[in-house]
């Protein structure tokens, strides 16, 4: 009834990217083709396909996807597929299945970066457990509310707005580097506790954020200081004005800073003698 995309008989290479291909093309026609993509993927589409329809099974196909990444070693493949998936993930219904694959990607990271240093791999294992990190916390299990799904709408005026203006400020300032950046990744031998934080400097202005969690708490911070004025934001997951929106704001914008920041180095190593 269905289209499928064959492709066991090829070179593990080929068969990384058709995989990974076959499962963001499905997303993609989702989003450009709303309930009508169906269309593009089911050929009876006038029989009893909707009655037996299983969402879950379209989850499946990603799951299956990720644990062959995994097993043939290609990380960064294994977190594209999870990430092509995001939204089905950040259903309720899929809430612990969200944290037994990233779980199961953290576990096979620090086992690779254990035996040997690799920069990707570590970046790979910073992203998996911020993941798990914004699933234990936006998630509720299968009560979860809906307008707790990662979704950041930034208001001009709001408290969010003004952070994504001064770490969009920092971003474009590493681009052009005319802000220094130093980030820190911190986490402990029993996996109870971690930390990411990073401060960016351009003259007097300094701009220091980041989160941390342990087994008992965790939060974020956010502050600018110019001279002797500062202006600092600070929440744990018990303050009333703690926003998941904010926490995932500044997970965003420290990985999208730290890659802009590696970038810019990667520009200097191409101007040193051959």
């Amino acid at each position: 009834m269905t289209k499928n995309v064959s492709i066991y008989n090829q070179s593990t290479s080929e068969v990384d990217w058709k995989y990974l291909e076959a499962s963001q093309q499905l997303q993609l026609d989702k989003q450009n083709y709303g309930a009508d993509y169906i269309h593009l993927y089911v050929d009876d589409i006038e029989g009893d396909w909707l009655e037996n329809w299983d969402w879950e099974d379209d989850l499946q196909d990603y799951i299956d996807a990720f644990y062959h990444h995994c097993e043939q070693g290609n990380y960064q493949f294994a977190l594209d597929t999870l990430n092509a998936c995001d939204d089905l993930l950040n259903q309720p219904e899929n809430y612990e299945k969200g944290l037994e694959v990233y779980g199961y990607l953290v576990e096979r990271l620090e086992l690779e970066c254990s035996r040997q240093t690799d920069i990707n791999n570590q970046e790979i294992l910073n992203e998996a457990r911020q993941r798990i990190f914004i699933l234990q916390n936006n998630g509720q299990g299968e009560n979860m509310q809906e307008e707790k799904m990662m979704n950041i709408i930034v208001t001009e005026g709001s408290r969010l707005g003004y952070m994504k203006k001064l770490l969009e400020k920092v971003h474009n300032g590493v681009i052009r580097k005319t802000w220094k950046f130093e980030c820190c990744t911190r986490d402990d031998e029993t996996q109870t506790s971690y930390s990411k934080q990073a401060r960016a400097t351009s003259g007097n202005f300094i701009v220091d954020f980041g989160f941390w969690y342990d087994i008992e708490l965790g939060g974020y911070f956010i502050s600018k200081t110019d001279g002797s004025e500062q202006d600092n934001i600070n929440e744990d997951f018990y303050s009333s004005t703690f926003s998941n929106q904010e926490l995932d704001l500044i997970i965003e914008y420290l990985n999208k800073i730290e890659g802009a920041n590696w970038q810019a180095k990667s520009m200097d190593l191409d101007a040193l003698p051959e």
